[in-house]
């Protein structure tokens, strides 16, 4: 009970610490460069904590920033086209991306391993060429250009908040990024997420005894690629444009990032992506002088870290924590015969 509380308390210290980091940057960094670094460090945080519910029924999506590419165009179109306020924009595009996730989740969840992984790849880059060359709703290789921030609203105590400014923006995505994360670790906490696990570690297993595997794996391919969407909203409001060519953040090349951060920062936690993306993204842009090395030295951390961290950094530090505690146990154990 001791160890239970204990750990619960490096927890809530953990995120309490980690919030108060996020929420009292814009003030300390002072400076319009790192605050937009910081935003897109929040938008991957929540592609990667969502990318990881898929884990959860153990199936490896390497198409997740396809559903990400949906919320950004959905988002922007509605706001641009159809008049659509942000905050309602921002909730169509999550549900555009899960509906279609629960489409595509029904015939692709019946396989598993390197095929899923294939099918998601290939629908993600068919997203992307799609958006790439339809010139008349998505400004094909021109792109899609003058996305309006949201407006400013009035907060009782603090005044108008305009969101078409980096530090006001900044604010916005750290509350939706901060709800989405709640959501995310209380489904994973709850009855919804057991049965998750269940179908990871025994699929067959949950079905003999009733479960009906396909339809909570649909619902969490769903939940993923709603949360998706979410995150790409809020990357169309912020870059005011969006493009899907080959080189842009739509590429294969994020997904397997994604990814990554995972396992750098530790799958089998839930602040795993949380810790992975934070940490990698800023390691990337300190590195970004070293122009054309700087994907090798990403791709050189993740290994060390995969060879000599095998649970990713939240799996070593709690390690390091068990080792500690042995070695008080033992201390106090001489102390009581001495």
């Amino acid at each position: 009970m001791l160890n239970m509380n204990r750990s619960m308390l490096i927890k809530i210290f953990g995120f309490t610490g980690l919030a108060a980091l996020f929420i009292a940057a814009p003030p300390i960094v002072s400076n319009i460069y790192w605050i937009s670094v910081l935003i897109l460090t929040q938008i991957y945080i929540l592609m990667a904590a969502s990318m990881r519910t898929i884990l959860l029924i153990g199936h490896i999506s390497l198409g997740h920033i396809g559903f990400m590419l949906l919320g950004a165009y959905g988002s922007a179109l509605l706001v641009m086209k159809a008049g659509f306020p942000f905050c309602m924009a921002l909730i169509v595009a999550g549900f555009l991306s899960g509906l279609v996730g629960l489409a595509l989740g029904y015939p692709f969840l019946r396989v598993r391993g390197i095929y899923f992984a294939i099918l998601t790849l290939l629908t993600s880059e068919s997203f992307r060429l799609v958006a790439f060359n339809w010139r008349g709703m998505t400004g094909g290789a021109m792109g899609l250009m003058g996305i309006p921030s949201p407006d400013a609203i009035s907060i009782p105590g603090l005044g108008v908040i305009d969101f078409s400014t980096t530090e006001g923006y900044y604010y916005l995505t750290l509350v939706v990024i901060c709800l989405s994360l709640m959501v995310l670790y209380r489904l994973e906490r709850s009855r919804l997420g057991f049965k998750w696990r269940a179908i990871r570690e025994a699929e067959k297993l949950a079905q003999a005894v009733g479960v009906n595997v396909m339809w909570y794996k649909l619902v969490c391919f769903a939940v993923a690629c709603f949360f998706a969407g979410i995150a790409g909203a809020l990357f169309a409001h912020f870059q005011r444009g969006l493009s899907a060519d080959a080189s842009s953040i739509f590429s294969v090349l994020t997904s397997i990032y994604l990814l990554v951060y995972i396992v750098v920062g530790g799958e089998n936690k839930f602040a795993g992506p949380i810790i992975g993306a934070f940490v990698l993204s800023m390691t990337s842009e300190f590195a970004r002088p070293l122009e054309e090395f700087q994907p090798m030295m990403i791709g050189g951390l993740a290994i060390v870290v995969v060879m000599l961290m095998p649970g990713g950094i939240l799996g070593f530090l709690g390690q390091i924590r068990f080792w500690w505690s042995k070695v008080l146990k033992q201390e106090t154990r001489q102390g009581i015969k001495g």
